[in-house]
């Protein structure tokens, strides 16, 4: 019997893997509780256990977390998880600001819930000397191509607490903003990004900034930057399926997945080879594929070994738990996509887009379908967060 929980067997291999929570701070108590509910009796302590560590209240630098990403969809799930707590914010908010729309009302409620999340982290990120406990507030998923207003939110996100970072898409405005951002040493995390190409060029936009703001004297004890690579949502797309029927192709549960992680292995070797101080994030992972009659998380035992961020929302942190509990993770930071696989998913333009440095201009990066996906569903959870806060 392993008595180490899967998640600190991973960060065993190699430190610079890091486990972040992907949902609000505020969430993890209640998720807990429920997780541990539905745990037989047997187990149940320890589960108890590992949960604790992941994230520990009383001493948060002690934590197998090590950092958290937020975006709307999280917060909207918040008001649920939490309503006890979140509603009279939203009372008192709507009171004090009643000339304000419900755009404005909503992105308060945003800010507020972020700003109550993040202090639960600070202790973490003054006990690291910064480097980690860093919370990420995503700037409105609407803003796709305003770099404009997504540099006055993000401005206004980060001074809401020194170890918020600020969550910015990786579209080629966006991708401008995190230059900018950068330049003030402000931490980020670039978002909606699927592709090779776009994770170099938020990583050469990041270091132009980082000179730009040395050069200005700018201060960067606090600072970093990951950039996100989002597996599932890249591998799940309807054109990659019609291209792969249309060439004949038969996209396994394997080959699927294989998609996704050779991309982001390739971008870890880029990004260390050209001497990048972006770190890749890793999120939207999914289950899959079953191996010998056991189900396995590819997405995150492939990736096991490599200097990566991994954020992890409450679901899998409990089937990767469930799932691994008494299951051995090997180190496979030098294991390749299988050649085989490779020549396959290599005959489809989709993927040769994402796996090659300059299959896509900056200019392509907004009309990629993973990202016109994305952007729909995130403007979604913003309209949903809105409706909430119009029925309070």
């Amino acid at each position: 019997m392993l008595s180490k929980s899967p998640f600190e067997r991973l960060q065993q291999l190699n430190d610079e893997f890091e486990i972040w929570w992907d949902a609000s701070p505020l969430a993890y108590a209640p998720w807990k509780e429920k997780f541990l509910a539905g745990i037989e009796d047997t187990k149940k302590e320890k589960f108890a256990g590992w949960l604790d560590k992941l994230y520990n209240d009383k001493h948060p630098e002690k934590s197998v977390f090590r950092g958290v990403t937020t975006n709307p969809r999280i917060t909207r799930e918040t008001l649920d998880w939490i309503p006890e707590e979140c509603t009279p914010w939203i009372k008192e908010i709507k009171e004090k600001y009643q000339g304000c729309s419900l755009e404005e009302l909503a992105w308060m409620t945003y800010t507020k819930i972020t700003e109550e999340g993040v202090k639960k982290y600070l202790p973490l990120f003054e006990a690291s000397n910064y480097k980690y406990g860093h919370v990420s507030a995503q700037v409105d998923p609407r803003l796709l191509t305003d770099t404009r207003e997504m540099l006055r939110q993000g401005i206004g996100l980060k001074a809401l607490s020194p170890n918020i970072m600020i969550k910015s898409p990786a579209t080629k405005e966006g991708i401008y903003n995190i230059m900018l951002l950068t330049a003030l040493a402000i931490p980020t995390n670039a978002t909606v990004c699927f592709t090779l190409p776009q994770i170099l060029a938020v990583a050469e936009a990041v270091r132009k900034g980082k000179e730009l703001g040395e050069a200005n004297g700018v201060d960067y004890s606090q600072w970093r930057s990951v950039i996100t690579m989002m597996l599932g949502r890249f591998e799940e797309t309807k054109e990659f399926n019609e291209q792969a029927a249309a060439a004949g192709i038969e996209l396994t549960d394997e080959v699927r997945h294989w998609a996704g992680l050779a991309v982001s292995k390739k971008a870890v070797r880029i990004l260390k080879q050209e001497g990048y101080e972006s770190k890749l994030l890793l999120c939207s992972s999914r289950p899959g594929p079953v191996v010998d009659n056991k189900q396995k998380v590819w997405h995150i035992e492939k990736m096991a070994g490599e200097p990566i961020v991994y954020t992890i929302n409450p679901a899998m942190i409990g089937d990767f738990c469930k799932l691994y509990e008494n299951e051995p993770i090997a180190d496979h930071r030098n294991e390749e996509i299988p050649d085989n696989i490779l020549a396959k998913l290599i005959q489809l333009p989709y993927f040769r887009q994402g796996y090659f440095a300059h299959g896509m201009t900056a200019d392509q990066f907004v009309a990629h379908p993973a990202s016109i996906y994305t952007a729909n569903g995130f403007a979604n959870d913003m309209r949903l967060l809105e409706e909430f806060v119009e029925k309070v």
